[in-house]
């Protein structure tokens, strides 16, 4: 099992969403998503050493990017590979509830940050060992050190000793630019989508890759995209949605 990571939003006001995509098939997936590329001639034309360019969803700005978009949708959907994200609407976040009164306002965010990726990871995990974690060197996600965090959390015990057989054997920080990391791509994508459903963006390239997402997930049971839509499951909502799901946090969780 690989997990990829990608985040997007703001922080401190507005959403922040924290994805994870989980792809058991690999080899499969980013084959399919290569292909892809080759299909609409999506090359890299500067001077960098990756044969394909990146694709971000923060920068899908022409017609190809969009069908680009739409075809690694159908792979993803198509695989074995299922996505999980936490949404957090950051004017409900209190930091009372993550530390001391005295303690600075951010450190009580990293806390929250860390655990909001520990409960993605955890029901995922239930069955798995040896899983190997990729993150985007997002200035977010690294600087919060929430490697070092799940460390703790998935390869040692309560005694703080290492596990034979780890839940995740290796956590990697790496640049999604580069051709191994088609699938970590396709997580940001995924990440983007959800973003693009909160804010009525301008972009039409967006919204077109939005769009197109949400109608093909009607055929895995999503029927709506709206924060209220998702809302009413809670945290339970992976069981309502095995391929795709939102979990809107709230202080409760």
């Amino acid at each position: 099992m690989r997990i990829y990571a990608d985040e997007s939003g703001t922080h401190g006001n507005g959403w922040l969403i924290i994805g994870m995509l989980f792809v058991p098939d690999h080899g499969q997936l980013h084959s399919d998503l290569c292909k892809a590329k080759d299909t609409k001639s999506y090359f890299n034309t500067g001077r960098g050493k990756a044969r394909y360019k990146e694709l971000h969803f923060a920068n899908l700005k022409s017609a190809r990017d969009a069908e680009v978009s739409e075809l690694w949708i159908d792979s993803f959907l198509g695989s074995a590979s299922v996505f999980r994200s936490v949404v957090v609407d950051w004017s409900i976040f209190d930091p009372k509830h993550f530390g001391d009164p005295f303690e600075p306002t951010a450190l009580k965010q990293r806390r929250a940050y860390k655990k909001w990726a520990e409960l993605l990871l955890q029901p995922e995990l239930a069955t798995i060992t040896n899983a190997s974690f990729y993150l985007d060197r997002l200035r977010l996600m690294y600087g919060y050190d929430v490697i070092g965090s799940l460390k703790d959390r998935f390869q040692r015990d309560q005694y703080g000793e290492s596990l034979r057989r780890p839940r995740i054997k290796e956590f990697q920080a790496t640049e999604s630019w580069k051709d191994a990391n088609q699938c970590l791509q396709l997580c940001d994508l995924l990440v983007g989508c959800v973003y693009q459903s909160l804010k009525s963006g301008k972009n039409p390239v967006k919204r077109r890759v939005m769009e197109y997402l949400f109608e093909k997930l009607q055929a895995h049971g999503v029927k709506g995209r709206a924060s209220g839509y998702w809302r009413g499951y809670g945290p339970h909502v992976r069981r309502h949605f095995p391929k795709f799901s939102e979990w809107f946090w709230r202080p409760t969780d």
